[in-house]
């Protein structure tokens, strides 16, 4: 099934594939590419706040290491920024 891209890297998940992963507005979603090039979808995991409560301080203060600038269209076309 094929989705057209908007002009800001946005493509609409279908109704089939949001039942299959039980997404619900709000959810987040992780994108994962494999060696051979393919990329997969998949409902990212949620901490609980007993989670965060059980995280020492320190650690939850600790700045995130995450890469950004980055959108899909960009890599998946193997330009990236």
């Amino acid at each position: 099934m094929a989705n057209r891209l908007t002009i800001k890297g946005q493509v609409t998940i279908p109704k089939e594939i949001r039942d299959f992963l039980n997404l619900a507005s709000g959810n987040q979603v992780e994108f994962r590419i494999a060696a051979d090039g393919s990329v997969t979808l998949t409902k990212a995991e949620t901490q609980t706040k007993s989670t965060f409560a059980s995280q020492p301080h320190e650690q939850a203060a600790a700045p995130r290491k995450t890469r950004q600038g980055i959108d899909v269209l960009s890599l998946l076309s193997g330009v990236c920024i």
